[in-house]
Parts: structure tokens; C-alpha cells; sequence
């Protein structure tokens, strides 16, 4: 016998509220944010297994269209690292954590003791499965719609350095090569006693200032002028981007 729907019409309604979409079918809802162990007989028609894979997939290609439209100047390689960036684990975790999904899920009792490491899982699964459901009741631009609205504000290369902060000048390079450029640095200023000392760095590409930085070190400079140009070069992307549009 198949288990009862685990979701009241009370919580499917505070579900639609979360997402921004009244549902035609609401079973797509409750499906999506129901675990596996809430069906014991493995009918993977009653949980959300099935609209995770699904959904993996549209959250793919909206992510990937967004970061191509919003930086039509961004080599592949930084795209495909921002992309995993931003569906990682991680990422929809929290975005799920933000929306308030973990009062939502259906767990069964053999899943309610796993603790954080079990919700953590199920928040990342039934944010993918949501989109699914989204894609299946309205179409891609409903999807479209909730991934940009909770992913959204992370699709910058600011948050994307904020994420690998160890290499603003790897990132810098790779940016600047894809369009023939080079990029310099140089240590423009230098204060302080011999056991404080602080450094100023510039950084140029292609002869043109695009940065600075200050550090207790040398390559701590270098790295803060990376980000600093890592920044201006974002958003001059985004501008040209929105006057395209």
C-alpha cells in the first residue's frame, strides 16, 4: 500500500509562497520535497528522487545560460569554474537554508537521526527536485524564475572570489590571456620598520592600471590588486551586458 501524501494542503501552501508559484499540480510539490525514506517500498514516483535528476539538469542550463548572458567577455574555463561554483553543495544548501525548506522535508524516522549531515543532504536534494517540479507544472521560465531569484545575487565573479580566495591571480591571468592581454605587477610602494613592513602593489593590464593592493607581504599586495581588478573588470562586464540587453 502506498504511503499517504506526507504534506497538508497548509504546508503545500507555504511551499507555494517559498518558491513564488501556485502549482497546478500539486503533487509535484509534496513529491519534491519528500525523502526517500518517507517511502519504504522504493516507489520512486512518491519522492523526490526522479524531479532531483530532472532538476539537476534545468538548474544547469539556466545557471550556465545566466553567467554566458552575464559575461559575454568570460572564457570558458572561468565559466565552467563559476558554474560549479554556484551548484555546488554548498551553494544550494544554503539557498535552501535561506528559503526555509528544512521546516518542509518529509523524512522518515530512519533518516531523522542522521543530524545536520542528513539535513544538509536533503536540502540540496529537494532544492534540485524543486526545480524540477517548477520545470514540469510551469515550464522552464518558472524554473528560470526561482533559480535566478535564490541563486541569483551569487552569480558574480565577486562571489565567485570570495569562494577561492587563494587565486585572484591565476583567475586574473586566465581572464586577461583569453583576450591576447598581459598582465603586470609591481611593488609601488614600501613602509614601515624591517619586522612591519607593508607593501603596495600594482597591477596593469596591458600597460593600464586595473588594481591595488596592500599586504604584509609582497604576493599578499599582488593578490589584493588581483581582486581589486578581478572587480572592476566584473563590473564593467555587467554593464555592457545590461546596455546589450
Amino acid at each position: 500500500m502506498a504511503p499517504e501524501n506526507p504534506h497538508d494542503a497548509a504546508t503545500l501552501a507555504r511551499a507555494e509562497k517559498l518558491v513564488e508559484h501556485r502549482f497546478s499540480d500539486r503533487s509535484l510539490l509534496s513529491r519534491a520535497l519528500t525523502h526517500p525514506s518517507m517511502t519504504p517500498e522504493a516507489t520512486s514516483e512518491l519522492d523526490y528522487e526522479r524531479l532531483e535528476f530532472l532538476g539537476d539538469a534545468v538548474l544547469g542550463l539556466v545557471v550556465v545560460d545566466e553567467i554566458y548572458r552575464r559575461f559575454p567577455e568570460l572564457p570558458e574555463g572561468v565559466m565552467t569554474k563559476l558554474k560549479a561554483s554556484l551548484v555546488s553543495g554548498g551553494s544550494l544548501v544554503s539557498a535552501a537554508e535561506e528559503l526555509g525548506l528544512a521546516s518542509l522535508i518529509a523524512l522518515g524516522q530512519s533518516e531523522q537521526g542522521t543530524g545536520q549531515r542528513g539535513l544538509r543532504s536533503a536540502l540540496e536534494n529537494a532544492f534540485e527536485a524543486l526545480v524540477g517540479a517548477l520545470y514540469l507544472d510551469g515550464g522552464l521560465d518558472s524554473a528560470r524564475r526561482f533559480v535566478i531569484s535564490t541563486l541569483g545575487p551569487r552569480i558574480s565573479l565577486d562571489s565567485f572570489d570570495a569562494l577561492e580566495l587563494d587565486h585572484p591571480k591565476s583567475r586574473l591571468q586566465e581572464i586577461v590571456q583569453a583576450e591576447g592581454g598581459e598582465v603586470a605587477y609591481e611593488i609601488i610602494a614600501q613602509e614601515g620598520p624591517a619586522h612591519a613592513m607593508s607593501f603596495t602593489a600594482e597591477v596593469s593590464v596591458d600597460g593600464r592600471a586595473h588594481g591595488r593592493g596592500v599586504g604584509a607581504t609582497k604576493k599578499e599586495a599582488e593578490m589584493g590588486a588581483a581582486r581589486e581588478a578581478l572587480t572592476r573588470i566584473s563590473s564593467a562586464q555587467t554593464r555592457r551586458s545590461r546596455t546589450r540587453r
